[in-house]
């Protein structure tokens, strides 16, 4: 299993909005992806700003093998909703053994 680690900063006033905006265009459009597994999202204690996302794949392959197009398509749409850009700050991959 591969874990993709996003931190995001999200201002607290739009986290309701950020929040539903992802769970409903990002992870729609990711659990139809073959090798998917799951998503959580943890927001930070001593710093209600700070958003991670993370989710987790069967393979690193499954993961790479999420076309770009859709990705652009995805992103372009979770924009478009939100009315903002909030950009990625930090993406890490982790395998779980």
């Amino acid at each position: 299993m591969v874990i993709e680690w996003l931190r995001v900063t999200v201002p607290v006033a739009e986290q309701v909005r950020y929040l539903a905006a992802d769970r409903e265009i990002w992870t729609g459009a990711l659990a139809r992806q073959a090798g998917f597994l799951g998503k959580e999202v943890w927001v930070r204690a001593d710093d209600p700003t700070c958003v991670n996302l993370v989710i987790r794949w069967e393979s690193r392959a499954a993961w790479q093998a999420v076309p770009a197009e859709l990705l652009a398509e995805v992103e372009a749409a979770f924009r478009a909703a939100l009315g903002a850009e909030f950009p990625v700050l930090e993406c890490i991959d982790y395998e779980v053994s």
